[in-house]
C-alpha cells in the first residue's frame, strides 16, 4: 500500500515484469479487476529471475 499524494488515500500498486507477448492479457485482466486502473509499459534493460535471462 502507498498513500496517494493528492488526497491521502491508500492505494495498491502492483509492479510486474513480463514478456511482450503477455502485455495484452495483463491489460485485459487489469481492466477486469479495476476499470480505472492504468498500466505503464516500458523497456527494461536487464531482468534477472525465473523465466528471464
Amino acid at each position: 500500500m502507498v498513500k496517494e499524494a493528492i488526497h491521502g488515500e491508500n492505494k495498491v500498486i502492483i509492479m510486474c515484469v513480463s514478456k511482450r507477448r503477455d502485455i495484452e492479457k495483463i491489460k485485459l485482466v487489469s481492466k477486469q479487476i479495476d476499470p480505472k486502473s492504468f498500466i505503464i509499459v516500458t523497456d527494461a534493460r536487464e531482468v534477472y529471475g525465473l523465466g528471464f535471462k
